[in-house]
């Protein structure tokens, strides 16, 4: 089998980076001897840097919604150096082909859309598939079917002791909670829903640390104010690379719709994940160890950032005793 080396432009989004990991793997039963290079933002290196296949990543530093035209030919002409074999797009934006306008990149794999075939060769059509299944399709030849690969992703348990203890931050008997998402309100649980859950963990002995990105502080704020201050609150205040090792210790995992809600299913935790907005059949957590919470309103899913009927129900009809409950009863097995 020939040598192969493979760039591929990866997702902006965490939870898409780790559906990704399917694709990926299935390059590498492929042909075990291909190279793969991932050019990806800058934010979402640390969970590459965990991935075994990912033989070099290259940081991507695009300003968000901008052409950056000049950086992406430089960037280009760099890449012509590498003399890729094949080139697969995860992304599916226009402006992102232009990284290898003039890298002479064969094979260019992806999804065709906005103009798209003027640069893809190896069309693919676009579909409603999840997204894994997606992703995963790129990897198919004339001699290879590819196969979902549960994502998985390398931990490292002692570095998350060491960052809990710095904190003077228990690591027996933890639950994590993220209690935010990036993509909207629409898709987050109420707090005082993650409150009440939390204050029956703490009864029964656990300890509850909450996460998530600066943008998640207000939230992850109220909810411990809500449980009088009784969780341990390190938002904003992580890599992903940190949340990895800290997650990997837990005994139970809360969260939205969210890229951290997809670490831990890498991780194979034991989660409860909460769908609103969005919907669990394209981006659910890959986990068998996983309950996703979704109670199918004819309203939902609805993918908006805000509920635009004003009652929010496909969240607050959500019975957090039957959560906390249930937590328990997994926890004590």
């Amino acid at each position: 089998m020939n040598r192969e080396k493979i760039l591929i432009f990866g997702p902006s989004w965490v939870g898409d980076m780790m559906m990704a990991k399917s694709l990926f793997s299935n390059l590498k039963k492929r042909n075990p001897k291909c190279i793969i290079h991932l050019a990806a933002p800058r934010w979402s290196i640390d969970i590459a840097n965990r991935f075994p296949e990912i033989d070099k990543t290259i940081p991507l530093d695009f300003s968000h919604g901008k052409l950056d035209l000049i950086k992406r030919v430089r960037l280009s002409f760099s890449l012509r150096k590498e003399k890729y074999d094949e080139c697969i797009f995860l992304v599916n934006t226009f402006k992102s082909l232009f990284s290898i306008l003039f890298a002479k990149i064969k094979l260019r794999t992806g999804y065709i859309g906005e103009w798209r075939g003027l640069f893809i060769n190896n069309n693919f059509q676009n579909n409603v598939l999840p997204t894994i299944e997606k992703f995963t399709a790129l990897s198919k030849s004339k001699s290879y079917e590819p196969k979902i690969i549960p994502p998985s992703i390398k931990f490292d348990k002692t570095r998350g002791i060491k960052f809990l203890s710095k904190r003077k931050i228990p690591h027996h008997k933890l639950v994590v909670i993220a209690g935010g998402a990036e993509y909207g309100p629409a898709k987050i649980l109420p707090q005082q829903k993650y409150a009440h859950i939390a204050i029956k963990l703490i009864e029964k002995g656990f300890h509850i640390l909450l996460v998530g990105s600066n943008n998640d502080e207000k939230i992850n704020h109220h909810i411990n104010e809500l449980t009088n201050f009784q969780c341990f609150d390190i938002t904003g205040k992580t890599s992903l690379k940190d949340c990895i090792d800290i997650f990997s210790l837990s005994k139970y995992f809360l969260s939205n719709d969210s890229g951290l809600m997809h670490i831990a299913a890498a991780l194979k935790l034991n989660q409860e994940s909460f769908f609103g907005s969005s919907d669990p059949k394209h981006t659910p957590p890959v986990n068998k160890n996983s309950f996703i919470n979704y109670l199918n309103l004819e309203c939902s899913p609805c993918f908006k950032r805000e509920c635009p009927l004003n009652h929010f129900n496909c969240m607050n009809q959500i019975n957090e005793s039957e959560v906390a409950n249930r937590i328990i009863c997994a926890i004590k097995k």
